[in-house]
């Protein structure tokens, strides 16, 4: 995506996103670039965005993505290891 536009016009080809991982993905990337911009309002076609109802379908898709689970977004286990006297514990 170059712009909003673009970006609105992704979302649109992207619905209805509830039936199709690839279709969801795809309306993710363009609610997050649309966020990204910090629109307060948007239109198009008819269609009204604001950016209230763009965090309420970015959490839906994540949601429906599971990128909600722990670890989703960067966080990662660590494999560590403590020191005891006489030895790793």
């Amino acid at each position: 995506m170059t712009n909003i536009g673009d970006a609105l016009a992704q979302y649109n080809a992207a619905l209805p996103w509830q039936n199709s991982q690839a279709q969801a993905q795809s309306a993710l990337d363009a609610v997050r670039y649309l966020l990204l911009f910090r629109a307060q309002h948007l239109s198009d076609a008819g269609m009204q965005f604001s950016y209230e109802t763009l965090l309420a379908e970015k959490k839906d898709l994540e949601r429906f993505l599971g990128a909600t689970a722990p670890r989703a977004f960067g966080r990662s286990r660590r494999n560590t290891a403590s020191f005891h006297v006489g030895g790793i514990g």
